[in-house]
């Protein structure tokens, strides 16, 4: 974060309109007698910021920002961060009885990098009231405490971060600097190895099932192909004659049925009584038939020869 604008009204000390100008400043430093308000001015950059102080006992005591003349108060920090500029700002008011509350606080990004966020200047509005601390949070990457330890050192407090546990301070150094990023690569390199080591596992045992393959293991592969392929060109032959051919052996299985149900109506006619008796008779009633066939012929010719002598008498 780089600050570029701070502007003050009854914050603290600062009763009257004042502005703090660190544009185009790489280094910086508020020189003056005690009581100037130099430490004011960076409290007043912190409480634009986080709506509190390092200097506080206590973060919820907002008494303390409005100067104690005044009933009305405003703190508005324009700052950069990367390459975007963002506007934090809050304002003051003193009740009827004595209280103080903060109201109107926002967040604003700056459509253009290089606005001081004056009224005519577009911004986004990305938080406000009780979402503006979160918000800074998540933009600086620093909780207040931890900003209050490594950005705004209170005065005799400088000692608590050398002095704070290595655990506590490598946290810190950790957060600030960006190292988490090397934690989580080397959690996702450690993932992505495992995982890459199963796999070699696999391909492992896989190839272990090679291990006889040679040329000679190859050639008689090759062959046996060629074997095969010429076996399923046969059998894709056969296969439509296999097809008649079991056609006919249902077609035959069906006749043959209906040949064992004739035999079987067959087997069960039996001779009636009296046949024998009645061929006999059969036999002589074919004879008699007979013998009047031949009456009956004899019988016609003689007809005939009448017919003709009566033809031959009439005649002459």
């Amino acid at each position: 974060m780089r600050p570029v604008e701070l502007r003050m009204h009854g914050f603290a000390a600062f009763r009257e309109p004042t502005t703090v100008d660190f544009t185009g400043a790489e280094y910086f430093a508020l020189v003056g007698p005690t009581g100037s308000g130099k430490s004011t001015v960076i409290d007043a950059m912190t409480f634009a910021l986080y709506g509190s102080v390092p200097r506080w006992d206590d973060r919820r005591t907002d008494a303390l920002a409005l100067s104690p003349t005044a009933n009305r108060g405003t703190v508005r920090l324009v700052f950069d961060v990367g390459a975007e500029r963002y506007v934090a700002a809050r304002e003051l008011r003193r009740a009827a009885t004595g209280g103080v509350t903060v109201r109107n606080a926002r967040l604003e990004r700056l459509v253009d990098a290089k606005a001081f966020g004056e009224l005519d200047d577009e911004t986004e509005v990305l938080a406000h009231d009780g979402t503006v601390s979160k918000a800074v949070e998540d933009l600086l990457g620093l909780p207040f405490e931890q900003f209050c330890i490594c950005v705004v050192l209170p005065q005799g407090e400088f000692a608590q971060f050398l002095h704070a546990k290595p655990a506590d301070r490598q946290k810190t150094l950790t957060r600030i600097l960006g190292l988490g990023m090397y934690e989580v690569m080397a959690r996702e390199a450690a993932g992505e190895a495992k995982l890459q080591g199963q796999r070699a596992e696999v391909l492992a045992e896989q190839l272990g099932g090679y291990a006889d393959a040679s040329e000679e293991a190859a050639g008689a592969a090759a062959e046996r192909e060629a074997e095969l392929a010429a076996l399923v060109e046969r059998v894709g032959v056969a296969v439509p004659e296999l097809a008649a051919r079991d056609t006919e052996v249902r077609d035959a299985e069906l006749a043959a049925g209906r040949l064992r149900d004739e035999c079987d109506q067959l087997a069960g006619l039996r001779v009636p009584a009296g046949l024998d008796e009645l061929a006999g008779r059969a036999v002589v009633a074919d004879q008699a038939v007979a013998a009047a066939r031949q009456a009956l012929l004899a019988a016609e010719l003689v007809l005939k020869a009448q017919r003709d002598a009566k033809i031959l008498t009439f005649t002459t």
